[in-house]
């Protein structure tokens, strides 16, 4: 009986070590989790550009910097837009120049920079803050801010709207083309991709893009054209370079760019996840909806100035004429009861009409003229003649910029 308990024990003994050795066999054995896949790299290629578009928003924020390169046979016409973004507050600012040669036609440059009345162009350089609710305007030649809401502007002409953009709180950056970017090939971080046309012909500034646009490339007809694009990515998936070529939409024959060589636009991204964007105003902020009118509802004696942000030669900001001004308004006058006369004949009447009320008006109003004894004088288009079934003169002097 003890050899026969020994033996079973023995068995036993045999049996443990065995299960010892199964069970350490099993872990060896046992599925390793899967490597992650990159959010944007390790995904369909089609689709790369798309997601890092995702994945720089997903930082929280960035600073940006944007340069659009016109090429003529006159030089070089540069925009810079500048500033940081607010990805989940959706809020930016931005400060934006131009930089146009002095060789540049007058209509050229009027249209890169707009016109206002008396002066050869608009300014050059203009600051802006973007949320939810309001775009904030600073002109560069002005210190105080106009403060636009929605209902604030004509939405029609884009000139504001371009400012707010829909993939980052600032508008009129490639970012906004980005969502429909397709990758065509991949080296490391580094892509060539092509674009549809419309979103990028969309953020190009004022009416830059009718000028240019070749008949091959109108917008809405050409849906299916596509715009070559090169980006840089960084190791998270996010866009530190992309660069859009334009040239091939330019008209080879008129317009004011006629010759035109190249266009191109440049976006550089950086600082991700520690840009904070301006959200106050520094200085003087004044309500666009009571400062910002057309020049005809400017009462005779206030001062206006002509950069509202909206290119727009009829609106003006309507200002104390203690601070620094572009302009008085000495005279307003109305030709009724008789349809519109062609502008030949509506010029003359206004010429007439500021000729007669120059030297009755208040001698205050017209001595701070830039040149002496001169004076300007807007009167109505056809469209408004007929609008309102009479015409309208406005007489003003353009004062010396920053007189007060």
């Amino acid at each position: 009986m003890i050899r026969r308990l020994a033996r079973t024990g023995a068995v036993l003994a045999a049996a443990s070590l065995l299960l010892t050795a199964c069970s350490g066999g099993g872990n060896d054995s046992a599925p390793k989790a899967a490597p992650t896949r990159h959010p944007v790299f390790d995904q369909k290629l089609d689709r790369q550009m798309f997601l890092a578009l995702r994945q720089s928003q997903k930082a929280g924020s960035a600073s940006f910097t944007q340069t659009l390169t016109l090429t003529t046979r006159k030089g070089k016409a540069v925009q810079t837009l500048q500033g940081r973004l607010d990805f989940a507050r959706n809020t930016g600012d931005a400060t934006v120049r131009w930089k146009v040669p002095e060789q540049y036609s007058d209509a050229a440059k009027d249209l890169l920079l707009g016109r206002a009345p008396g002066r050869s162009n608009a300014d050059a350089l203009g600051r802006f803050l973007v949320d939810g609710q309001h775009i904030t305007y600073r002109a560069g030649s002005a210190d105080y801010w106009l403060r636009y809401a929605g209902g604030d502007y004509d939405a029609s002409r884009r000139t504001l709207d371009k400012l707010r953009g829909t993939e980052a709180a600032v508008g009129g950056t490639l970012l906004e083309a980005l969502g429909g970017a397709e990758a065509t090939s991949r080296q490391g971080g580094n892509y060539q991709a092509n674009v549809p046309l419309d979103p990028v012909w969309n953020m190009l500034p004022g009416e830059l893009s009718e000028q240019l646009t070749s008949e091959s490339y109108t917008p809405g007809v050409s849906r299916t054209k596509r715009v070559p694009l090169t980006a840089s990515l960084d190791d998270q998936g996010r866009f530190t370079r992309v660069r859009a070529d334009l040239s091939g939409m330019l008209a080879k024959k008129g317009g004011f760019f006629a010759g035109a060589t190249s266009l191109t636009v440049d976006l550089e991204l950086s600082g991700y996840g520690r840009s904070k964007p301006d959200t106050r105003a520094d200085g003087q902020i004044l309500d666009a909806a009571g400062t910002v009118r057309l020049i005809h509802q400017v009462k005779p004696g206030h001062c206006v100035d002509f950069s509202t942000g909206q290119r727009d030669i009829e609106l003006v900001a309507d200002i104390p004429c203690a601070k620094p001004h572009d302009g008085r308004v000495f005279a307003q006058t109305t030709f009724g009861g008789h349809a519109y006369p062609g502008r030949s004949a509506a010029k003359a009447q206004a010429t007439e009409s500021c000729r007669g009320v120059f030297d009755r008006v208040p001698g205050a109003w017209t001595a701070e003229s830039d040149e002496k004894r001169s004076y300007w004088y807007m009167w109505s288009s056809e469209y408004d003649w007929q609008q309102d079934r009479k015409g309208r003169a406005t007489c003003y002097v353009v004062t010396a910029r920053g007189q007060a």
